[in-house]
């Protein structure tokens, strides 16, 4: 008899955020298989230790006693639209740990978010003893500005520690932008090598990505920057997040809900959270009230020394992370 788990959305990140689910699977011994639904999903399955396999959503096949555990598939999912005044009067504030503490609760798990369980990796050597930077994502609203990136840069070649940029510069402008910058880039062609650089470096610093939450899985002191709703929040002890603010109505965010929105066939982060490039910033009109020059971003009011800051508290800028890599 075999157990399969749909993750929770069809992002690398949604692989890692479900691991608990599996965790717990796998320490109850049963036989798990990961289903993948997108080729952002596969490769990854090789890294958690215990488990059998992968498989695509389109292939599967559930046999006689198998059991399958489709997190996107529960009612939370299907019959709500997160973030909404109903969904947080009946459970709460909206953070994706607790939805899938909730779920895995009715397929009788108990789940854990603070005592994660590392994915294997490779060390890379060029790494060690630097702080990884991972600029990139999707979502103009996420992005960090570019010149904060540059002096947090500066500021840590102060305390003799230096940076790699992670993340693939065709997908992205952000990263793109730090390697013309003349910031040391390492390149990572799988999800395996992206796992292996991130579990390598002394620390990371992210904007809210799937390669965030592998460094919360691996132990590895992570400063992050999240939408002020914090639907993404990581309560682990190696998690330290900064909050953006609301995007102002002048941004034109479209928050508007998107047909087929409750259907479980069609749910994905990106019909969720349907958001697009920052409208004001392309016209060059960005609010008067926007710290830093250049386009408008949500993340900007958090500043350089408010990071380094933690980092000294979590001990980085000695080079002796209180979150220790596994």
């Amino acid at each position: 008899m075999s157990t399969f788990v749909s993750p929770i959305g069809s992002g690398f990140g949604d692989v890692l955020i479900s691991l608990p689910v599996v965790q717990a699977l796998l320490d109850q011994g049963e036989t798990v298989y990961l289903v993948t639904r997108s080729f952002r999903q596969e490769g990854i399955s090789p890294r958690i230790i215990g488990l059998q396999g992968e498989i695509r959503e389109d292939d599967l096949q559930i046999a006689e006693g198998d059991r399958y555990i489709n997190l996107r598939a529960h009612p939370i999912q299907t019959d709500y639209l997160w973030g909404t005044e109903e969904f947080e009067r009946i459970f709460g504030v909206t953070r994706i740990e607790k939805i899938i503490t909730l779920i895995a609760r009715d397929f009788d798990l108990v789940v854990s978010y603070q005592n994660l369980r590392p994915l294997s990796f490779t060390l890379r050597p060029e790494l060690a003893g630097r702080v990884a930077f991972v600029p990139g994502t999707d979502g103009h609203f996420k992005h960090w500005p570019q010149p904060y990136w540059l002096e947090l840069r500066d500021k840590l070649a102060l305390a003799g520690l230096g940076v790699t940029v992670l993340g693939r510069p065709e997908e992205s402008p952000a990263v793109q932008g730090l390697i013309d910058s003349g910031l040391t880039w390492l390149a990572t062609a799988s999800a395996g090598e992206a796992i292996d650089a991130v579990s390598s470096a002394l620390a990371v610093v992210a904007v809210d990505t799937g390669l965030m939450h592998v460094a919360v899985q691996q132990n590895i002191p992570t400063f992050s920057f999240v939408h002020p709703d914090m639907f993404h929040h990581r309560s682990a002890a190696n998690s330290c997040q900064f909050i953006g603010v609301h995007c102002p109505t002048e941004c034109g965010r479209d928050t508007e809900i998107k047909p087929g929105i409750t259907a479980a066939t069609a749910l994905d982060v990106d019909l969720k959270f349907q958001s697009h490039k920052c409208p004001l910033a392309f016209a060059g009109d960005c609010p008067p009230q926007a710290p830093v020059n250049g386009p408008f971003n949500c993340m900007s009011e958090i500043r350089p020394d408010a990071v380094l800051d933690q980092m000294r508290r979590f001990g980085v800028l000695n080079g002796k992370a209180s979150a220790k890599q596994v």
